[in-house]
């Protein structure tokens, strides 16, 4: 073999190796994503991350689940590599022993609990029908710290979506549900003087954990860089809709048709008052103990079953952050 052929062929095998590590790189790069419900105005800031994300090289592939336990449960078995749900449904898995961690928060507690005016008290909700969202949700939760705190029975309803339950509550089918921010005002702009807010659950429990991005060990342990590209994408949208509260207006209607026009600005503005969308992450230890102390007191977790270091694993959010800063 002469020379100049050996080195082609030297060349030539270069090529192929670079092409095989190439197209493995470009392959761990995509991410598949599972989301606990139907998309809705919380769910903005990951989508706009997601096109953001798509234009450095990092696929992310949504799936939308029926129920919370379903995209938990898809994660924990590696047949998606991360997710979103509520933080009482990913510590409730590592209760039982799923090898999962909760690594940010997509949505802090925005429920607030809607009832006709005709209530003025959560006492007089004994005995009455109050639907909230699943087992091991939020709602339930915050229900059940009430039915606790204010001594009641309520006669509970398991009705998934909170616009569902919303429309059950003007139908006369319940007398009182936790709502999200947009099914509030929808209930209260379509029911002028017939329904209120009886207890802001964000305002009474401010430290409390809502919707939280999570993930599995392994995953976080092999796939780093990818991890935090993905937190460090979604921190800058909710930074950048802090600053311009416009940019929630901007893509929503675009991101979710089905979202009432006339309700966009106030949507949005609430958002900003309640600060929903955490600019450092909302994943801190403080609020991660205060949350699972809730989640005890609610009756949901067993006490001292599950330890902040267990549930939460900081270290991704923790480097984003010192490269971005902290605000």
């Amino acid at each position: 073999m002469t020379n100049s052929r050996a080195k082609l062929l030297t060349l030539l095998l270069i090529t192929i190796v670079s092409f095989i590590w190439t197209g493995e790189a470009l392959a761990q790069k995509k991410v598949r994503f599972a989301y606990p419900s139907s998309a809705d105005m919380g769910d903005i800031p990951s989508l706009l991350a997601w096109e953001q994300l798509k234009k450095q090289g990092i696929e992310v592939v949504p799936t939308f689940f029926p129920k919370t336990e379903l995209a938990v449960q898809a994660v924990a078995a590696g047949e998606a590599d991360m997710g979103s749900a509520a933080g009482i449904a990913v510590v409730k898995a590592v209760e039982s022993g799923m090898n999962v961690r909760i690594i940010g928060e997509q949505v802090r507690n925005e429920w607030q609990l809607v009832t006709p005016v005709s209530f003025k008290d959560p006492k007089q909700l004994d005995g009455k029908r109050v639907g909230y969202h699943a087992p091991i949700t939020v709602t339930e939760a915050l229900v059940k710290w009430m039915a606790q705190h204010y001594k009641i029975s309520p006669n509970w309803m398991i009705i998934p979506g909170s616009e569902v339950r919303a429309e059950a509550l003007m139908r006369g089918q319940l007398d009182a549900t936790p709502a999200e921010i947009g099914d509030v005002l929808n209930i209260l702009n379509a029911k002028p003087g017939q329904f209120h807010v009886l207890i802001s659950y964000a305002k009474t429990f401010p430290e409390l954990i809502g919707s939280m991005y999570f993930t599995r060990t392994d995953y976080v342990q092999k796939n780093a860089s990818t991890v935090e590209s993905v937190l460090e994408a979604i921190l800058k949208v909710h930074r950048d809709a802090e600053m311009r509260p416009a940019s929630v207006k901007e893509n929503a209607l675009r991101l979710i048709p089905e979202t009432k026009p006339e309700l966009v600005d106030t949507i949005a503005a609430t958002y900003k008052e309640l600060r929903i969308w955490d600019i450092n992450g909302g994943a801190d230890r403080q609020r991660g103990e205060a949350s699972i102390k809730f989640f005890e007191e609610s009756g949901l977790l067993k006490k001292d079953a599950v330890s902040f270091n267990q549930a939460f694993d900081t270290g991704p959010l923790d480097k984003v952050l010192k490269k971005i800063g902290r605000k």
